[in-house]
């Protein structure tokens, strides 16, 4: 669930209308906002759905990664939305930060950020999670994506690939000898007599 509303809410910034349409744009957008309180606690990101049970799979320890990402992307391309959506990245940037000091390198991240002191939980996810949650705070100073009027094009080539088919050469190989068909004979010969020893071996 958590998913479905982050990624409709940058889904729905994408979708921005100009002109006809944009009041009721921006009331979408703050609705889908408000639903993304649940996941936080005192403005700190939270995995509400398993964290205080403890029974967050592999895939939801990565979900406050996507959730920060896209609510930067929210703030980039919809400004309005910046006064609700910073003082959560913000506070829970601080947050992941203190928790990103344990184990044996001292630079090992936990998972739960509303608690004091590490859970004893790492790996790849919580690593993402406050990477992505810290550098989602610089989205003020990063450029938007680009257009389609502003460098988001290549230049195709409609002609790719008809160059026409070229001949492809046959392996090249080495006559066959005498002394290669002796040497087969022996290795086929010795592969039977072991198929047929182990065969009685079975057997007996």
């Amino acid at each position: 669930m958590e998913l479905v509303i982050i990624f409709s809410i940058y889904a729905n910034c994408l979708s921005k209308p100009q002109t006809k349409g944009a009041e009721l744009w921006r009331t979408r957008l703050s609705g889908l906002l408000n639903a993304t309180d649940v996941f936080f606690i005192n403005n700190t990101m939270a995995e509400v759905a398993c964290e205080s049970s403890n029974t967050c799979d592999v895939d939801q320890r990565s979900f406050k990664a996507y959730t920060s990402r896209f609510m930067a992307l929210t703030v980039q391309m919809a400004p309005w939305t910046a006064d609700f959506i910073m003082p959560k990245l913000q506070t829970s940037a601080k947050a992941a930060a203190k928790h990103c000091s344990f184990g044996e390198d001292k630079n090992t991240c936990g998972m739960i950020w509303t608690q004091e002191g590490w859970d004893n939980k790492y790996g790849v996810g919580e690593q993402m999670c406050a990477l992505e949650t810290i550098q989602s705070n610089l989205i003020t100073v990063v450029a938007p994506p680009v257009t389609a009027d502003n460098g988001g094009t290549s230049v195709g080539n409609p002609a790719a690939g008809t160059g026409g088919d070229r001949a492809v050469s046959a392996p090249q190989t080495s006559p066959t000898t005498k002394k290669d068909r002796i040497g087969a004979g022996f290795l086929t010969a010795f592969v039977i007599i072991l198929m047929i020893m182990g065969g009685y071996f079975m057997i007996v």
